[in-house]
């Protein structure tokens, strides 16, 4: 492109001052899975990028991006041909800098990855327990072989953070695309988009989750050797036992860093897990009324073209089992809210007694009523004078549920309330109008049931009105 040459740092300056150059690059390149560009590529999108851009800003790309000029700042690291194209590759910590801009860039480990990682950890011990080295900082060797051992645990340590965050991200953001598609009004959209979030996220699970979890986890057994909190373990002893506690509270350090992103990772897995069982049952579901849909819609195109016939038959139903009981399930039952006056009127009115009762039943009085379930008939004409007496202190309202009302209120202020008690509660409010205080009974032909002390009773529903 150009034949100027700059120094690496103001070669860089530019590249970061342009950084979605090299965002991109990076992208294309995990998405192929290559660990380089190809030149034609590079030279394309870079030209694209600089569209609308000054004279003098585009006479300064051309010559800090120019290939002479990356190989000579030490950004590319290569140069080569293959296959009759031309391939760029990248100094790994030039990438490593622009990964850190985006959080959708940060690099993968990958289960070959890891056993790379743990095998340069061992080798590292091998050497350690060999018992060749002087375990002092004057000797060169094992001053150099403990920077590379903490180096490297330093370096595997921020890629399984950074690894983490991306899987949170990732994660999230195809849990959110996966409710959007549910939400879609195309139903092959729904199914479009379902199959690609299933896919992803399967191999963000099999490729990326699980290897790393397994990694991490201190029970995991390798036939080739032992695991790395088993290796960090090792270190810490030959570090205990050559009396450096420095370098032994260190590995200690890393044996707790490890175990908590293994239980990060842990909750990972298990809300992915989560999501593909949710996201499967709903492609399931949505396969299968598809399918009964079109049987229905050729079922029906019969009609059409059969003069003879007018309806589908039960043929139908039967070779589908989706719809075999349907007739005998019952109707939905309407949730009885609503803005009508008669309805806010029951509301109002409902709270108004309750209140009135708290204000009246406030003492103690009641709350050391025994239980009517006694064989004594003192002790139980007793009880059925203490509800009446009580059941005529409380404020009477239109109910469209007498029993019900009645259940909710004497069930707060009898200790040890047995269903008897309501009873003989509703048998007082029915025979007294003083109780009923201008209000009609109705007895209705609708049932509800009532749940007490793991026994459902069944009873018609009674209605009271006040008398205009």
């Amino acid at each position: 492109m150009s034949e100027q040459r700059l120094l690496t740092i103001p070669t860089f300056a530019i590249m970061l001052e342009h950084h979605t150059i090299m965002r991109d690059v990076i992208r294309e390149m995990d998405e192929v899975g290559e660990p380089y560009v190809r030149e034609a590529k590079f030279v394309a999108r870079l030209h694209h990028y600089m569209q609308g851009l000054s004279r003098e800003k585009r006479q300064q790309m051309r010559t800090a991006f120019s290939t002479d000029n990356l190989l000579a700042a030490h950004i590319l690291v290569d140069k080569d041909e293959f296959g009759g194209e031309s391939r760029l590759i990248f100094d790994r910590s030039v990438i490593g800098v622009f990964r850190l801009f985006d959080r959708s860039l940060f690099q993968d480990l990958t289960d070959v990855a890891l056993k790379l990682q743990l095998g340069g950890i061992r080798l590292l011990l091998s050497k350690l327990e060999a018992g060749s080295l002087l375990y002092r900082d004057a000797d060169l060797d094992y001053k150099e072989l403990m920077d590379e051992l903490f180096h490297r645990l330093s370096e595997l340590l921020n890629s399984i953070r950074l690894n983490l965050v991306k899987m949170q991200t990732i994660n999230q953001e195809l849990s959110e695309a996966s409710e959007l598609a549910a939400k879609a009004e195309n139903p092959q959209a729904f199914s479009l988009l379902q199959r690609e979030s299933i896919g992803k996220i399967s191999h963000l699970l099999s490729r990326h989750i699980l290897p790393t979890r397994q990694f991490l986890d201190e029970k995991s057994r390798l036939k080739d050797g032992p695991n790395l909190l088993e290796c960090l373990q090792k270190l810490r002893r030959q570090f205990e036992r050559h009396q450096d506690h420095h370098r032994a509270t260190a590995m200690l350090r890393y044996e707790i860093s490890f175990n908590s992103f293994h239980n990060q990772i842990s909750k990972v897995s298990h809300s992915v897990d989560q999501f593909l069982a949710r996201s499967k049952k709903r492609l399931k579901q949505f396969n299968a009324i598809e399918a009964a849909f079109g049987e229905l819609a050729e079922a029906l195109d019969a009609t059409r073209h059969n003069l003879k016939r007018s309806l589908i038959d039960g043929e139908f139903a039967r070779n589908n089992g989706a719809f075999m009981g349907l007739m005998q399930q019952a109707r939905p039952k309407v949730l009885r809210i609503s803005s009508s006056e008669a309805y806010l009127n029951n509301v109002v009115s409902d709270i108004e007694a309750r209140v009135a009762d708290q204000s009246l039943l406030s003492h103690n009085r009641y709350l050391a009523l025994t239980s009517s379930k006694d064989d004594s008939t003192e002790r139980r004409l007793a009880r059925a004078e203490q509800i009446c007496n009580l059941v005529k202190q409380m404020q009477m309202a239109e109910y469209q549920d007498l029993t019900l009302a009645l259940h909710r209120r004497l069930k707060t202020q009898l200790a040890e309330y047995h269903f008897v008690d309501l009873l003989e509660g509703l048998s007082f409010v029915l025979r007294s109008e003083d109780i009923l205080d201008e209000h009609a009974v109705r007895v209705t032909n609708f049932r509800n049931r009532l749940l007490h002390d793991d026994t459902v009773y069944l009873y018609r529903k009674i209605r009271t009105e006040r008398v205009k």
